[in-house]
């Protein structure tokens, strides 16, 4: 009987650890289950691998963050993968398909020793490790950006459980990358099957209403294929602000968020970048970054400057990295440097009377016609070719225009300047000044010139007409009132056909 008793004692013991456990644990474990079953059906083997690898020294606070650390480095730093390579085969002649086992070997067995050493400095040491990856594009690319959200996001949702905040707990360091004061707009990259559908769907609604169908498909190209306006010095861009750092192009770029005296830090630094140098490349720091991911959902009204409240949307962003530090790469004197980024330029357009500030205000985007350039931002030979190239097309444009006319009986049609990439147009200095000329400096050269002198009367760059709803510092307001009135309409277009 006694035997008896002392069984019951201990089953009813060890279940009673056992539940006591699972409720301590259960949210980590959770969290790890809930990332891995987007891609497995049942991941009970790599949620037992997560909880070995995170389970000594055995303490609960330090295993939450052991299993978060297992998750963010599956994500940005993951085991190589055995994948067959072309290898030339000199007897045959021929390239064939062959594993290189040796160096797969040599690949695993460093990232062995690099998740050692991240595993110790946060078991040891208590001290979140760094994760290294080598550029923007390894954050960016789908599989990553769509981990990212969906980790973010559920550690957002359990954080009542957990003991962290709502971002990683790692610090991320990228390597390599292209730090300037601008702010990205829209882009095919980061919201493709958001955008461009719409976009299509209505356009014939829109260029119907439109100055023109060409002014309709010029806009609309120069928005999904994804412009950058200036950070400014106005109001609209007070509080914390997010740069952009790429690398290659800006549409792979992430934003970095910075605030207070860090922000006003780093634009010095860039001004002080541009001031020691002479070339006249848009302003950019080449640099390595650190900084921590945040999904934009944990920020809220005012954490973001005016100029960028879209960004709180957390359907529109998948992560933000919130600036740590940064350290600037040094270059040779003669080195070349690639970095590319649409230059533009943003007109009203009109005819013999210039359209009213009210008419522009209720849909800009039936009355505004952007120019731009694809072109190597960071190299001063490759930007100033864009812009001279871009002037070139805005005086060719108003030239040929009486071509396009679908009535030859129209009035000539003439531009009025708003902005552009190096200037924001609302009256006051973008926050990084560069040098050279501007865009509309190199406009108005150009229409000095006694061939292009006749165009003066059609091509306006001194006007300011529409500075308080139009310049670079307002675009993002644009353009989420655009979808937003896309939306609407293809709403009201669905229920007609209901």
């Amino acid at each position: 009987m006694e035997s008896y008793k002392e069984i019951v004692a201990i089953v009813l013991a060890g279940a009673t650890a056992f539940f006591y456990l699972l409720w301590f644990f259960l949210p980590p474990i959770r969290l790890v289950w809930r990332c891995l079953s987007i891609q497995e059906n049942l991941p009970v083997l790599n949620t037992l691998k997560a909880c070995y690898d995170s389970a000594w020294p055995f303490r609960p606070a330090m295993f939450r963050r052991q299993m978060r650390l297992w998750l963010e480095l599956r994500l940005l730093h993951p085991k190589p993968r055995r994948k067959p390579r072309w290898f030339f085969d000199p007897r045959t002649k021929r390239y064939q398909l062959q594993y290189d086992d040796t160096g797969y070997r040599q690949e695993v067995a460093e990232w062995k020793r690099a998740t050692r050493a991240k595993f110790g400095a946060l078991k040891i040491k208590e001290k979140g490790p760094v994760i290294e990856v080598v550029d923007a594009f390894r954050l960016n690319d789908d599989s990553t950006k769509d981990g990212i959200k969906r980790y973010l996001l559920a550690v957002s949702q359990l954080r009542l459980s957990l003991d962290e905040e709502a971002s990683f707990l790692c610090s991320v360091k990228i390597e390599h990358g292209f730090l300037l004061p601008l702010n990205l707009l829209a882009g095919l990259m980061s919201r493709f099957a958001d955008d461009w559908g719409p976009i299509i769907s209505c356009y014939d609604r829109m260029a119907s209403r439109a100055f023109s169908a060409p002014q309709m498909t010029i806009f609309n190209l120069w928005l999904l294929w994804g412009p950058s306006v200036p950070i400014c010095c106005c109001d609209q861009w007070a509080g914390p602000v997010t740069l952009q750092y790429g690398f290659g192009d800006e549409n792979s770029s992430v934003r970095v968020r910075v605030r207070d005296e860090r922000k006003e830090q780093l634009l010095a630094d860039l001004r002080k970048a541009v001031a020691g140098r002479n070339s006249t490349a848009h302003p950019a720091l080449h640099a390595s970054i650190t900084g921590r991911l945040w999904p934009p959902s944990s920020f809220f009204q005012g954490e973001i400057c005016g100029a960028q409240q879209e960004l709180l949307n957390p359907d529109r962003e998948a992560f933000i990295l919130e600036y740590e530090g940064h350290s600037v790469i040094g270059n040779p004197a003669s080195s070349r440097l690639f970095y590319t980024g649409y230059v533009w330029a943003l007109f009203v357009v009109g005819r013999e009377q210039k359209p009213s500030g009210e008419q522009v205000r209720q849909e800009p985007w039936l009355h505004v016609i952007p120019f731009f350039e694809h072109g190597n931002i960071v190299d001063e030979s490759c930007y100033n070719m864009a812009k001279l190239q871009l002037a070139l097309k805005v005086i060719n444009f108003v030239k040929t225009s009486g071509h396009l006319e679908a009535d030859p009986g129209l009035a000539p049609l003439r531009l009025w300047y708003v902005c552009a990439l190096d200037d924001s147009g609302c009256g006051r200095d973008i926050g990084v000044l560069p040098k050279g000329k501007t865009i509309r400096r190199t406009l108005d050269e150009l229409l000095s010139e006694s061939e292009h002198r006749p165009l003066k009367k059609r091509i306006i760059t001194d006007d300011r007409g529409y500075c308080q709803f139009l310049s670079g510092c307002h675009l993002s307001t644009m353009v989420s009132e655009l979808f937003d009135t896309i939306a609407t309409e293809a709403g009201r277009a669905g229920s007609r056909r209901g």
